[in-house]
């Protein structure tokens, strides 16, 4: 382990800066803008080259694309005086100290309408004045897209080549697939989306320049035998000269400023900007702000290529420390300055946002791009990594206050100190939701038992939410399907049916009235198989389209495994090629399970089975006695109470989830794994959904992640140990544990308390467990959420911790609020849960 240099680890000193106050100001009153730029690049330039008429586009094709608009798109400086027009116009003294922009805009929004960016066009003019997350774009704007661009694109998205594809070749099955998902309720398949989830490697970079990258391709491709190997190193060096060429392009203009800026200071920084430009990416960092610029650069350039969500930037204390310390040794910057290229950095990353649809908007919104940094752990031999520059990043994130980067850090119970603990428990109570602690022994057991080497495993980020990967390895598609695990208790349910298509139509395979919970737990298997039969086979459908239609050469530049096999990262370039589901409804429907068990197929069970069915079917109406009954945890087993019969139904899932998913091959030759992070899935989810066994009604919230259900956990202790004990071998794609503590007066105390809860959810000795995966916190008063909710526009800052990211809590849906707002609260002082009414939604009653 690097020496701790600090003696106090919270760098009091540090406070954020005038250019930090001002910037930060900007950001949060910025209106998001929808950015045609890229749109209409691409669009062009597939037209002119004849792009929309292939069957397969290569690499080299894609690469030259891309290297087309880094060459021609505007190299954004950002700095100077400043106003932005549009729907809230502003005055700032923008004085940032990066180059560059993911989109044209100050705060941008960009389109990829190979993806779903068609999906905002009948929204286009509707777009500024929606009432929940509205995007400003012109009159001009919208002429542009209606004209020359969504109407090229109507039959070359990714979902409309595969159901191009799939009619053609009579594959009557993809489309039935096709519609599966169309429907929402079962599942979601993110390649029609993005693949995006995973982690670039920046080291080669930062250390060597991008100049050493496009040497070695040219080297590697004199030597190749195989002309699509030859192609594929081409392409490489095509697009790494774009990204040069739109660096020195940033340096141009920031020459140009400086020689027009008046203002000595303003000059100097301009010239500052245009050197570092000149440099970097090219050529080897020499400092941490280039170091910092470098990953920057190559940042935005991959976002050209790649819809941010879940792209996430992985292990930067690591990166970046030796440029960081080598200043710092030196007397190049101090802390204090290093914090301030921090926060720069940081709001540089959030300065763009997803473009999501107001059906969206309803079912799934408030997500950011949720670009997860990655701190502290341990090393690749399994020593101690943290190091200074892992606290000064964590001061940068306390200070800065943002939603992106989704902060994650890392801590092995046996190698990283107690003091270091101690400073990620304070850094969430001082934001009142970040970062995420994930338990490096159980993570890096769970990646290994799924075949990763141990180097590997320990060199893991975390990408979107929760999701462990190794960094700059892994392209393990985090996010490829998106399973509504409650659908499949549906399914048992009703013999094959759902009441969201109808009682009268057979979706998935009749498995008749079971008489025992062996026989129920057997038919939810099989229509558990049948849902990963179907998602699996639709995610490889999607994938060989990517293949033919959307290779990357920009990202499989900056990965491992890619440059030695000569192959491209969809076609299985990178070292580790899995893939992953993530799992909505686990809680409710291992509730769902133990009340079943207890009430129905128990001796002496309440209840017949039709009764049961009938009872949902009726939403419990004239039934409370019997949704009071399902819900209560003194009368049937809850998931969280530390339950053996309630806890080993979570388990059997677990096992029963991975072993199926885990049994299937992707298209790129890996295998999948699983997960169980949420992101707002689980408030959609619910809104499509019936009642449910375990006394939920209909269009109520599931529960996030991996957490026990709202209100049915009365003692934290208990609810941490439950948890805990379910085995990491089956959570190989991360958990999002989502707990909720009542700030207290007592700062020293509740911190105290704190650490010990998460040594204690960590500890290996549960059940001879590796102990838990991952835990997140809101840290915040019910009053002040009940309050932001009321009344959104006086909290545009509050931060919250949702399932896996953070968000604003204005930006989140109503659902999605009162999930928030309804999650089980303690007091880490009594370790007990807080009792409180459910908050009503806009025209629900309140209870008394």
């Amino acid at each position: 382990m690097p020496d701790i240099s600090f003696t106090d680890l919270s760098l009091p000193q540090c406070r954020l800066s005038a250019r930090v106050e001002t910037l930060r100001k900007a950001y949060f009153e910025a209106v998001p803008e929808i950015c045609t730029e890229r749109p209409l690049l691409i669009t062009r330039y597939s037209l002119e080259h004849g792009l929309f008429e292939k069957e397969r586009v290569s690499i080299l094709d894609k690469a030259k694309l891309y290297r087309h608009v880094l060459e021609n798109r505007t190299p954004v400086v950002w700095h100077g005086q400043g106003r932005k027009k549009g729907m809230a116009s502003f005055s700032f003294v923008d004085r940032q100290l990066f180059a560059g922009s993911t989109t044209s805009k100050f705060k941008g929004v960009p389109l990829y309408p190979e993806f779903l960016g068609l999906t905002l066009w009948p929204e286009l003019w509707s777009l500024p004045r929606r009432d929940s997350n509205p995007f400003y774009l012109s009159k001009e704007d919208v002429r542009t897209l209606n004209r020359k661009v969504f109407p090229l694109w109507m039959d070359a998205s990714i979902l409309e080549v595969a159901r191009k594809r799939a009619k053609k070749t009579g594959n009557h099955r993809h489309l039935e697939q096709i519609q599966l998902l169309q429907k929402l309720v079962f599942f979601l398949a993110s390649k029609a989306q993005c693949i995006s989830h995973t982690i670039p490697d920046f080291s080669k970079a930062v250390s060597q320049g991008l100049r050493a990258v496009v040497d070695q391709a040219d080297r590697k491709r004199s030597l190749a035998q195989d002309p699509k190997q030859e192609e594929f190193y081409e392409a490489v060096a095509v697009a790494m000269e774009g990204i040069i060429a739109y660096a020195r392009g940033l340096s141009r203009r920031a020459r140009q400023m400086a020689d027009r800026e008046a203002d000595p200071e303003a000059r100097k920084e301009l010239t500052q900007i245009a050197e570092i430009c000149g440099r970097v990416p090219e050529s080897p960092a020499q400092s941490f702000r280039e170091a910092l610029t470098t990953i920057w650069i190559c940042w935005t350039a991959v976002h050209l290529e790649n819809p941010n969500i879940g792209l996430s930037l992985g292990r930067l204390d690591q990166v970046l420390y030796e440029t960081y310390i080598s200043d710092i040794r030196n007397e190049v910057i101090t802390v204090e300055d290093a914090v301030e290229l921090l926060c720069c950095f940081w709001l540089k990353i959030g300065d763009h946002v997803p473009a999501i649809p107001i059906s969206g908007e309803k079912l799934f919104g408030g997500s950011g791009s949720n670009q997860a940094i990655t701190l502290g752990g341990v090393d690749e031999n399994g020593s101690d990594a943290v190091n200074d520059l892992t606290y000064v990043m964590l001061r940068a994130a306390e200070l800065i206050k943002l939603r992106d980067p989704n902060l994650n850090a890392r801590y092995h119970p046996e190698v990283n100190g107690d003091a270091y603990l101690q400073r990620l428990c304070e850094v969430n109570i001082n934001t009142g939701a970040t970062p995420a602690i994930h338990n490096d022994r159980a993570v890096i057991h769970a990646l290994t038992e799924k075949g990763d080497r141990l180097s590997h495993a320990r060199d893991y980020g975390i990408v979107g939410c929760v999701e462990p990967g190794s960094n700059g390895r892994c392209y393990g598609h985090t996010a490829a399907i998106l399973l509504n695990l409650a659908s499949v208790l549906e399914l048992t349910l009703f013999s094959g049916r759902h009441r969201h298509t109808g009682l009268d139509r057979v979706i998935s395979i009749e498995t008749g009235t079971p008489t025992t919970f062996d026989a129920f737990k057997d038919a939810f298997r099989a229509q558990l198989q049948w849902m990963v039969d179907q998602t699996t086979d639709l995610n490889n459908f999607f994938g060989g389209v990517h293949q033919d239609v959307y290779p990357t050469p920009i990202l499989s530049s900056l990965f491992e495994g890619p440059m030695d096999k000569g192959m491209d990262l969809i076609e299985g370039g990178a070292a580790i090629n899995s893939s992953a589901a993530t799992i909505i409804g686990l809680a409710d429907v291992a509730d769902s399970l133990s009340a079943l068990e207890t009430h129905v197929f128990a001796e002496g069970g309440s209840l017949t089975f039709p009764e049961m069915v009938s009872a949902l079917q009726q939403d419990f109406a004239g039934r409370e006695a019997l949704r009071t009954l399902l819900a209560n945890p003194a009368k049937t087993p809850k998931y969280g109470n530390d339950d053996p019969a309630a806890d080993a139904n979570v388990t059997w899932l677990l096992e029963t989830i991975d072993t199926l998913f885990h049994e299937k091959s992707n298209y790129r030759g890996g295998r999948y794994r699983v997960g169980y992070w949420t992101m707002t899935n689980h408030a959609g989810f619910g809104r499509l959904m019936g009642a449910t066994p375990n006394g939920r009604r209909a269009r109520e919230n599931f529960t996030s992640g991996i957490t026990p259900v709202s209100g049915v956990t009365p003692e934290l202790s208990r609810a941490l140990h439950s948890v805990a004990k379910q085995p990491a071998r089956f959570l190989s794609s991360g958990v999002a544990l989502n707990l909720k503590y009542a700030p207290e007066e007592d700062k020293e105390q509740m911190l105290n308390r704190f650490v010990a809860s998460v040594k204690g959810y960590f500890d290996r000795d549960l059940d001879d467990s590796d102990g838990g995966m991952e835990i997140q916190f809101n840290i915040l008063d019910r009053e002040t959420l009940e309050a932001a909710a009321r009344h959104p526009d006086d909290y545009p800052e509050l931060l919250v911790r949702v399932s896996g990211y953070t968000a604003y809590f204005k930006d989140l849906n109503p659902q999605m609020q009162k999930e928030i707002i309804d999650r089980t609260q303690y007091r880490l002082s009594s370790g007990r849960m807080i009792l409180h009414n459910p908050f009503p939604l806009p025209g629900e009653r309140s209870p008394s």
